[in-house]
């Protein structure tokens, strides 16, 4: 029998279709599942949804609950996590804060200004979620779905023991909009090569049934600059049909040399001119997301959990966060994965910085994780974009584990969205103030 910790398990988004996943896959067959928040309100609520959704499938798995953490982790095999240390009030910070100084998230959760903050605030929970992991299931994967992503698995991998992944459909998701937008059917017959970090990943290969799919997109005249028709109207060009939310990356394809391997809204806070200037983020139609609007997503999904409990027929299964189930099956042994995962660089990207926390193509089976090689030297253009991030994750870990104002100060300067170095300082002043109450590290500086 498996064992699967869900710390933050009372996610009204990530769970009803992680549930439905589990229940509907042959080969988790009297599992052990374990719902752990610290919210008991939510822990109790998603676990009435397994209930009922396990009935109605006629699911041998077990399910319990739990907000006790070490009752989790006691023995268990995985542990999937989906956390936001603060919830959506801190995140505010994260996200409004940097406006007064002309940056504009459309995310907020990885880099920039937001991401450095939201990754000190989330870098210890993860760090002592490692070191319990130790105690408790020392043979355990972390399965982390939590961001800023790359740093904070490269924090449990550089500070413990545990084996850990990181899991974003992101890529996946992007390669089969661009297979989708030359008229194919997307999955069978597709093979690309990505290299990056969470969030920043580039297409360096796209194969479709043997032939060169980016060709194939250049010659439908993609590879431009200049795709913003209608980006403020209808929401798509008319001619090339081309939706919101990936007109700054062909721009950046052109200019660059090399097609971003993610939508506009997490691609584009890793440059410094489409989110400090609003005709920028109009041209190319960049929308972001409010803290109102999670906070309504949030109350809409909580109120679907109540109305699926009470009818769970009407829950729909997308093939979304199908890779934490995946995962568990290969590493069980019970058939091979080809994903994309984010874990220590050991070489399938050898110009980074080795055990950093890169992005690539990974094949994992029961003897593990192993990542692949992305086959040819990192394009420098790649490597200038990627690499500062990569070090400033890494101090960012520092930072965080530390409670040191000045490098934590050093790193947002460093940051290509801070407009003004000068302003980093007061900037990261006012989150840390704001956010204390999750900082205990820079209290106790």
């Amino acid at each position: 029998m498996v064992k699967v910790a869900f710390v933050g398990g009372g996610s009204y988004l990530w769970m009803p279709s992680i549930l439905g996943r589990m229940m509907r896959t042959p080969t988790l067959n009297e599992d052990a599942f374990v719902i752990m928040d610290t919210d008991a309100r939510a822990a109790e609520e998603i676990h009435a949804l397994a209930q009922a959704l396990k009935k109605h499938l006629k699911s041998p798995l077990k399910i319990t609950r739990t907000t006790d953490l070490r009752e989790a982790l006691e023995g268990a095999d995985y542990v999937s996590l989906t956390i936001s240390t603060g919830g959506l009030e801190a995140m505010r910070v994260d996200v409004e804060t940097p406006e007064k100084y002309g940056i504009y998230h459309t995310v907020g959760d990885t880099v920039g200004p937001g991401g450095i903050s939201r990754a000190l605030r989330n870098v210890p929970v993860l760090v002592d979620l490692g070191r319990k992991m130790e105690q408790y299931c020392p043979n355990a994967w972390l399965l982390n779905l939590s961001n800023p992503l790359s740093p904070l698995t490269r924090a449990v991998t550089k500070e413990t023991k545990i084996k850990a992944a990181g899991l974003c459909q992101g890529v996946v998701e992007h390669v089969d909009y661009l297979v989708e937008l030359l008229g194919r059917k997307p999955g069978q017959d597709v093979q690309f090569t990505t290299a990056g970090i969470d969030h920043c990943p580039w297409l360096l290969e796209l194969k479709i049934k043997g032939r060169d799919g980016l060709e194939l997109l250049r010659e439908k005249g993609l590879c431009s600059s200049e795709l913003n028709a209608n980006a403020a109207g209808a929401g798509h060009d008319s001619h090339l049909n081309i939706g919101v939310g990936t007109r700054a990356g062909f721009a950046l394809w052109k200019e660059i040399g090399y097609l971003p391997g993610i939508g506009d809204r997490h691609i584009v806070e890793n440059f410094g001119n489409f989110l400090t200037d609003k005709s920028q983020m109009e041209k190319y139609g960049i929308v972001r997301t409010t803290i109102e609007e999670r906070i309504q997503r949030r109350e809409h999904g909580r109120k679907r959990v109540l109305e699926m409990t009470k009818a769970p027929e009407t829950l729909a299964i997308p093939d979304t966060h199908a890779p934490v189930i995946q995962m568990i099956d290969a590493l069980e042994g019970r058939g091979d994965l080809l994903t994309t995962l984010n874990v220590e660089n050991v070489g399938q990207i050898p110009e980074l910085p080795a055990r950093s926390n890169v992005e690539t193509l990974c094949r994992v089976d029961r003897l593990g994780v192993h990542p692949i090689t992305i086959g040819q030297l990192l394009p420098r253009a790649i490597d200038a974009v990627v690499r500062p991030h990569i070090l400033r994750q890494e101090a960012s870990i520092e930072a965080a584990l530390n409670g040191d104002f000045e490098l934590a100060v050093n790193v947002l300067a460093s940051d290509p969205l801070v407009r003004r170095i000068t302003d980093a300082r007061a900037m990261l002043k006012e989150m840390v103030e704001k956010n204390i109450e999750w900082l205990p590290r820079f209290a106790r500086g």
